[in-house]
């Protein structure tokens, strides 16, 4: 792979949910929120999904039920361009297994939540009808992970944009470090 010498951090892929799906949503729910240690909030889905927030940076674990059989932990990756980004991973050689799909809101829930959402420390302008979009990708190797493009104003509550906190110029010269080191072979690096 081409190493560029200008990086452009706000284009590199920022993980923002953890996805575990449970065969028994209660007992599934009861472990996460005693490994977090505190509660997880209903979350605005058309399924039963709960998350709590693992990090001030805008990522959130969520707990939902299995959708289909040997479906694992997931982790969903924000993107800009969802569009583009789906047109890479297939000529990458991974492919698009679900959607584009939107994100919509719940219309049951949606004007209490958008009244709600004035109170958030995140809130900055009204909520809109749809989260954003959302599909599902494995690379070359079949590793499932997913891909959002968040609406502007769920941009806070993940921060992204002008409220992320990107990869810093220290984490790049240390993986530069890395990617010069002399490093050998994986077949000889463990040998005596």
């Amino acid at each position: 792979m081409e190493i560029k010498s200008e990086i452009d951090v706000s284009a590199i892929p920022k993980p923002v949910l953890i996805n575990v799906p449970v065969d028994d949503m209660e007992r599934g729910l009861e472990f996460y929120q005693a490994f977090l240690g505190m509660p997880a909030a209903r979350s605005l889905s058309y399924e039963i999904s709960y998350h709590a927030p693992v990090s001030s940076d805008g990522i959130l674990l969520t707990v939902n039920k299995r959708r289909f059989p040997g479906e694992t932990v997931t982790v969903y990756f924000h993107v800009y361009d969802l569009d583009g980004a789906l047109k890479k991973i297939v000529e990458l050689g991974g492919e698009v297994t679900a959607g584009p799909y939107d994100l919509p809101l719940p219309k049951q829930i949606k004007p209490e939540f958008q009244e709600q959402f004035r109170d958030s420390p995140f809130y900055r302008g009204d909520a809109g009808d749809s989260m954003g979009l959302g599909a599902s990708v494995a690379d070359a190797d079949g590793n499932r992970f997913g891909l959002v493009q968040f609406s502007e104003w769920a941009h806070a509550t993940f921060r992204l944009g002008r409220y992320a906190n990107p990869v810093t110029p220290d984490q790049l010269v240390d993986q530069s470090i890395a990617l010069n080191r002399n490093v050998p072979p994986p077949t000889e690096i463990f040998q005596e």
